[in-house]
């Protein structure tokens, strides 16, 4: 159980550090690859809520999965309102991490 937790960490601790070094200045390449972590996360949490008919958690994580999205990108229009969404997305995170299990 211990080992499935621990890989479990990845899905909701990865999106935060990715999201939080954003916050430093960092070159385009580096904010795609942050949005294909997010957007990664969110779609196994996406996924795990839909499991457990959490059809709530389920939109709330779909429409991070379509905000945060590497192929079709949308464009807020500047760095500081992103820091702004950024950090209720890393909230989000934060308090569903232990719902995996």
């Amino acid at each position: 159980m211990n080992i499935q937790k621990n890989k479990n960490n990845i899905f909701w601790l990865a999106p935060i550090i990715a999201l939080a070094v954003g916050i430093l200045p960092m070159p385009y390449g580096y904010y795609m690859l942050s949005r294909l972590v997010v957007s990664a996360g969110a779609l196994y949490f996406a996924f795990h809520f839909y499991k457990i008919n959490d059809s709530f958690k389920v939109w709330i994580f779909g429409f991070l999965v379509f905000l945060y999205n590497p192929i079709i990108p949308i464009s807020l229009g500047s760095k500081e309102l992103w820091m702004i969404v950024n950090i209720p997305t890393i909230y989000y995170f934060y308090i569903n991490r232990n719902s995996i299990k």
